[in-house]
């Protein structure tokens, strides 16, 4: 019932009664046992079908679940209400702290603690793009030790980012969804029937080390021709930064000229410039991207394939390349009637999917 209410918004008994298929009496007992551990309360006024109006039921407002999402430039620290709205949100920039685990992990504990405002957050989860880095194991390790009375839980960015474009974003309520993110690597996440996919080991959707050229550039794995060497945001960046040199591209040129360097942002900027080098750039990148999602659509035959991260940032000029060699080289069963289009909610989606795993590892603990 709380998933339910968690996903759908306020229900009248009614509803609530027709959706699990049973007599509202039966119903009635569930509801105060909730309310009587202080869990759900009234919602709403339903609007009038002819009689009288109901009073709905809601998850009660003041439940809090914590997100810690590690990006590639910042840590972003959000509370969530039980329906998973983000209630308030703290970021910070990586780059103020370099690798000190020490410095960063009592930030971000300085951020939990004022996002939740006092209140007693019921779990936390954390969604970072590579889980077994130092780094990441460190900082989970250290939110453990000064968060003990709360379930901790785990998930790579990618599976944060399919939940959460599922749960109220570009693929909102569709059961079967294939997320592409393009960041440090390119990594995907399969929801099929509903249920997330994770894998023997829990490495399903490495994709960035698939060889999409057999003599392309050199791979930070020691092989060359990988898709991270095309698509990935350090791969972008360095291409950009190729342009500058050569001077193909007066605006980054101008831009390394200054800074000594460039960032993923500078390279976006010159796309959605207009820059013809750099949408060159986009483009080969969709391009070798493209056969990579034809792949997954022939695997998952999805409704819809969401592409998210920091490099999804080029926009159409990326997008329209991938669509382009997707639908030409998916088989057409397969093919027929897939979307597949650009986050809706940016890294907010890896936020919410991170609170619904929170969510979801607060839920087993009741059920015990």
């Amino acid at each position: 019932m709380l998933r339910r209410l968690r996903d759908t918004g306020p229900q009248t008994k009614a509803q609530l009664a027709a959706g699990f298929d049973v007599p509202r009496t039966t119903l009635a007992g569930t509801l105060r046992q909730l309310v009587a551990d202080g869990l759900v309360d009234d919602g709403p006024v339903a609007p009038s079908s002819g009689g009288r109006r109901s009073v709905s039921v809601r998850i009660q407002p003041d439940l809090r679940f914590v997100a810690v999402s590690i990006g590639e430039r910042r840590i972003r620290v959000a509370a969530l209400g039980g329906h998973l709205a983000i209630t308030s949100g703290h970021s910070i920039d990586l780059a103020e702290h370099g690798d000190d685990v020490d410095a960063v992990g009592s930030t971000v504990l300085d951020a939990v603690a004022d996002v939740v405002d006092g209140a007693r957050p019921l779990a936390l989860a954390m969604a970072a793009p590579d889980l077994a880095a130092p780094f990441a194991e460190a900082l989970r390790a250290r939110l453990a030790d000064h968060l003990p009375d709360i379930d901790h839980v785990a998930l790579s960015a990618v599976r944060a980012m399919a939940l959460g474009e599922r749960h109220s974003g570009a693929a909102t309520g569709l059961t079967d969804v294939v997320a592409v993110r393009l960041g440090h690597s390119v990594t995907s996440a399969t929801i099929a029937g509903g249920r997330l996919a994770r894998g023997a080991a829990s490495a399903a959707g490495e994709i960035g080390h698939l060889r999409v050229e057999e003599f392309g550039p050199s791979c930070t794995c020691g092989r060359t021709g990988c898709l991270d060497a095309y698509a990935s945001s350090a791969a972008v960046v360095a291409r950009g930064r190729e342009l500058a040199e050569r001077g193909r591209s007066p605006r980054l040129t101008e831009i390394l000229d200054a800074q000594g360097d460039l960032t993923l942002a500078d390279v976006v900027a010159g796309a959605e410039g207009g820059d013809a080098a750099v949408v060159q750039l986009a483009r080969e990148a969709g391009q070798r991207l493209g056969p990579v999602v034809a792949g997954l659509v022939a695997h998952a035959n999805p409704s819809r394939v969401v592409l998210g991260g920091p490099v999804a940032a080029l926009g159409m000029h990326l997008l329209g390349d991938v669509r382009a060699a997707a639908y030409r080289l998916a088989p057409p069963r397969a093919a027929e009637g897939v979307e597949i289009v650009l986050s809706e909610r940016g890294e907010r989606a890896v936020l919410v999917g991170a609170g619904i795993e929170a969510f979801e590892a607060w839920t087993r603990d009741l059920a015990t």
